[in-house]
């Protein structure tokens, strides 16, 4: 006995009767921190065969969640062992485990794959192995002063992000005009003058 073929629904975006439960690759979703979380692509998502635009429903969202939730603490054991890779060449896991507030071995087990990181702390992570030198000192030195001198002091603004101001056009004074072999030549502040006009006018009348 043939099992019926799934019913299609309309797509909202182009119109067609193509949305249906499908698989794919390439697809991702926000999750937590992360903004492209890839989505397995074993996963039934309704989506156009036409447009491409997919509609989690509520069945799909329960199926999804758990494998999101896998895949971003597989993340975050992949990234925190990186890190502490890269930081192990700079300081020893004993004194960032110390900086960072962390119980003795807990790195080492991170390292190991034993264990799952907070966001938080591969946050901070990664950011120190941005430039290790520099932030290690840093957050060194963030933990030696007292509780309310750790603030930094305001960054003066570089040349090219100092505020604009407006600089108001000086005001050039009205010029006479020039008479020359019965002529009468306006300056460029005279078309800008109804004076100096009238008085231009005027003097070519006279000279008629």
């Amino acid at each position: 006995m043939k099992t019926s073929a799934v019913e299609q629904r309309k797509c909202i975006h182009c119109g067609a009767k193509a949305v249906k439960p499908r698989t794919g690759v390439g697809r991702t979703t926000r999750y937590r921190t992360m903004p492209t979380m890839p989505i397995p692509t074993d996963i039934l998502i309704p989506a156009c065969g036409r447009c491409g635009s997919e509609y989690l429903d509520e069945t799909s969202s329960a199926s999804l969640a758990p494998r999101l939730q896998a895949a971003y603490q597989a993340s975050l054991r992949t990234r925190a062992r990186v890190a502490i890779d890269i930081l192990s060449k700079h300081i020893s896991q004993r004194k960032l485990e110390q900086r960072l507030g962390l119980s003795q071995g807990y790195l080492s087990r991170l390292r190991a794959g034993d264990g799952n990181p907070s966001p938080e702390l591969v946050s901070h992570l990664g950011l120190l192995c941005q430039d290790p030198p520099k932030r290690l000192v840093e957050l060194e030195r963030f933990w030696a002063l007292p509780d309310e001198e750790w603030p930094p002091l305001a960054i003066p603004p570089t040349r090219g992000h100092r505020p604009f101001h407006r600089r108001h056009r000086r005001r050039v004074p009205d010029a006479p005009s020039i008479s020359k072999g019965g002529t009468t030549r306006r300056t460029e502040t005279d078309s800008l003058n109804p004076a100096t006009s009238s008085s231009i006018e005027t003097s070519r009348t006279e000279e008629k």
